[in-house]
């Protein structure tokens, strides 16, 4: 009897051994590139998270310059009186947050710089958060930079960003505007930007057409700002500087009150208050329209 012996075929050693090799290559790969792409993801998100952070900051401060309360961008500054009896006399010298009055009697808030990396004026910006609360649409603002807090930080030696050491903050007080003095201590603090290397206001001077780092300069127009500059230097990361210049200017309409009064005895006419201006103090205490 003829017994038909078919030969079994299969894969060698070697064969799978080399699928083997192959296989663990291509996962390698795999690999490799998945973990880049995450890095990749990870380090623009952070770039994009303070990109963002930035732009928001810068937003925010052009929201609070652009809306500057001054009644002197209508009315031209009262020669001082020395009749004690006349209403605001108590604010006509430069004593607490106010320079002197109007024509009108308007209270003047001062605008102030102490340093290059500091600000604090009235602003029509604000929004009233809570019911009923005795606020209105004029609130002080005070923009300064600080140490950052690093002591609850874990430190990475790897990427120990030492340039950027400050922060950016605001602080607002929306209530009892007319008080001489503020306690900012007592305000908490809202943190804009961090990473900061370094901030640095200018203000355009009409006079000598640019811009100034002390207000000073700018002599009777030291409280009407009409525009400033903003130069900001703060750390990425890898500890590399980020630089951005931001000029932001006033939406109030342009007038030369001092120059209307000498031709029309007053840029209104009169002494009435325009629409929307904040009423100063009566001597009777309180504020008229102060509160809307």
């Amino acid at each position: 009897m003829n017994v038909l012996i078919r030969k079994q075929s299969g894969f060698t050693l070697i064969e799978v051994l080399i699928a083997i090799t192959l296989l663990a290559f291509i996962s390698l790969y795999t690999y490799k590139m998945i973990d880049t792409n995450l890095d990749t993801k990870e380090k623009v998100l952070k770039e994009d998270q303070l990109l963002i952070q930035t732009l928001t900051a810068i937003g925010r401060i052009d929201s609070d310059v652009s809306q500057i309360y001054s009644p002197l961008y209508s009315y031209s500054r009262e020669t001082p009186n020395a009749d004690s009896s006349l209403a605001y006399q108590e604010n006509t010298t430069a004593k607490g947050l106010f320079d002197g009055k109007t024509k009108n009697a308007m209270i003047v808030p001062l605008f102030q710089s102490e340093d290059k990396s500091s600000l604090l004026f009235l602003t029509a910006s604000n929004r009233r958060k809570i019911a009923d609360a005795k606020e209105s649409r004029y609130t002080w603002v005070k923009y300064s930079m600080r140490r950052t807090d690093t002591s609850h930080q874990e430190k990475d030696e790897s990427n120990l960003n030492t340039l950027g050491e400050n922060e950016l903050i605001r602080q607002t007080i929306a209530t009892n505007l007319y008080s001489p003095d503020l306690n900012w201590s007592d305000v908490k603090a809202q943190v804009l930007l961090t990473q900061i290397k370094s901030i640095e206001y200018s203000f355009w001077d009409e006079k000598a057409k640019k811009f100034t780092t002390s207000i000073q300069d700018l002599n009777e127009n030291k409280n009407s700002i009409r525009s400033l500059k903003l130069n900001l230097v703060w750390v990425d990361e890898d500890n590399h500087e980020q630089k951005i210049e931001k000029i932001f200017r006033i939406l109030y309409p342009y007038f030369t009150p001092k120059v209307d009064d000498l031709k029309t005895s007053g840029a209104y006419g009169g002494g009435a208050v325009p629409p929307g201006l904040p009423t100063p103090p009566t001597e009777n205490g309180g504020a008229n329209e102060i509160y809307n």
